[in-house]
């Protein structure tokens, strides 16, 4: 019975992080494909910025913001992507 248990937890351990990896990556794709539709040019900085995830719904990551407009992102696009991060 105690070796079913433990199974059950290192599962339910190893679904978490697919999870949380998988919402993550899909906010990430959602602000690099902002920064690309409104025509800039997306490389490894504009990736590494909007991996700076939002610090809570509506309120992007200052890093996300500063590291896209150091990439040449105007502060409005830079804004409104890191928002989607």
């Amino acid at each position: 019975m105690k070796q079913r248990k433990s199974k059950r937890l290192l599962v339910a351990a190893g679904v978490v992080p697919l999870l949380t990896a998988t919402s993550a990556s899909a906010a990430q794709s959602n602000c690099v494909n902002y920064i690309g539709n409104h025509g800039y040019r997306v490389g490894p900085k504009v990736k590494a910025a909007c991996s700076n995830g939002r610090i809570a719904p509506g309120q992007p990551n200052p890093y996300c913001e500063y590291d896209l407009v150091a990439a040449g992102v105007k502060n409005g696009d830079a804004y409104e992507a890191c928002v989607r991060a």
